[in-house]
């Protein structure tokens, strides 16, 4: 649970930096930045698919279920989706999360992924390579160190560092030549294609399966949950609040209005809807609307999830930075989201904290909903 709590908290830490002073904010279903673009400063953008092939002089981040970066950026990119595709040049460091991803960049600093299809092409990192995936291919020269936990990994590029590796299977390509030491755990010594060089120090150690090892394993896996988790929400959440910005702020002032309220408006929800789904269904008449009666359930929960960190983000915001009224912004749902993701990690109080607003958020969401039904009749 500790390495989930620094894995999170090293997302806060990276991405708060960047977008603190931002210049540049896009959001939509298909938000883009088009090749004749030149942006000055640090961009923004997340949807549900997005494309950057502008020129950035400052940071990229880049959040949605499809990410195309094909332009150039300056500084930093970051980067979290389902398929995600980085093209062009980066200037500085790079760190990628999501399901399928494709490197073919020249990186000036270091490269920092994970997911479960990986590939490295394209003109090479200057710095070092820190990659958690499933199946990894590195065609791309490293100037640096390599670092690899994964399942089956093919190197087929020159290496200036070391290379260490932890996993199932290790092939070197022809064009293998590492110039550092060599250190992994395999199951099985390392398939060396001919050609393949390892002009430094090799030390292989058999893989022997510890306890150990799957707590650091399941360590791996929910440190990647919770950084697609907060992708997830952050998209979701800065879709609901700026889109519908107007909702977004009374979704705020009817929560502060009379929060316990609020709370136990929600609190009642959550527990007479399901016991009230279960009632239903024990009826032949009742089974249709017990059905409607959990998917609402599960409903009420995903869209509770979502809004949470808008109202989280902006109580804490005007808290935090003494201000006389409570703002809704990218940066307050940003804000938002970090505190609802870290809280989601820690056990007991931070499970009751993040329970209360999710309460409240869902208890203001029910009042303004009533208030709509009641002007429609």
């Amino acid at each position: 649970m500790k390495s989930t709590i620094r894995t999170t908290l090293l997302v806060a830490m990276l991405v708060i930096p960047a977008t603190l002073f931002a210049l540049e904010l896009r959001v939509g279903e298909q938000p883009s930045i088009s090749q004749g673009e030149r942006i000055l400063g640090d961009v923004y953008i997340a949807g549900a698919s997005v494309q950057s092939s502008g020129t950035i002089t400052g940071d990229l981040i880049a959040v949605g279920g499809s990410v195309l970066l094909n332009g150039n950026v300056s500084g930093d990119v970051m980067a979290g989706g389902g398929n995600v595709t980085l093209l062009g040049t980066v200037g500085d460091d790079v760190r990628i999360g999501g399901g399928n991803l494709i490197i073919s960049a020249k990186i000036g600093g270091d490269l920092v992924m994970g997911g479960g299809q990986l590939q490295i092409t394209g003109d090479g990192i200057d710095g070092d390579l820190l990659i958690g995936g499933g199946v990894v291919r590195i065609d791309a020269p490293v100037k640096g160190n390599i670092a690899i936990g994964g399942g089956e990994v093919f190197l087929n590029a020159p290496v200036t560092g070391n290379v260490e590796f932890k996993g199932d299977k290790l092939t070197f390509g022809k064009s293998a030549v590492i110039s550092g030491n060599l250190t992994y755990r395999a199951p099985k010594a390392a398939v060396m294609e001919e050609g393949a060089v390892v002009r430094g120090e090799t030390k292989y150690e058999p893989w022997e399966t510890h306890r150990g090892d799957y707590k650091k394993v399941a360590g791996t896996v929910i440190s990647v949950f919770v950084l697609g988790k907060f992708f997830a929400i952050l998209v979701c959440s800065l879709l609901l609040g700026l889109f519908f910005r107007r909702y977004a702020h009374e979704l705020v002032q009817t929560a502060v209005a009379r929060p316990f309220v609020e709370i136990g408006r929600g609190f009642l929800t959550l527990v007479a809807l399901p016991i009230a789904s279960v009632i239903l269904l024990a009826t032949l008449i009742g089974i249709p609307l017990g059905i409607l009666g959990f998917i609402s359930f599960v409903g009420i929960l995903v869209f509770a999830s979502i809004a949470t960190p808008i109202v989280l983000g902006s109580i804490v915001d005007k808290w935090m930075f003494k201000k006389n009224t409570y703002e809704v912004s990218w940066r307050t749902i940003f804000f938002g989201a970090v505190l609802y993701v870290l809280l989601t990690t820690v056990p007991l109080v931070g499970w009751i904290i993040s329970c209360g607003f999710m309460l409240l958020t869902l208890g203001a969401a029910l009042k303004i909903k009533a208030g709509i039904v009641r002007a429609w009749r």
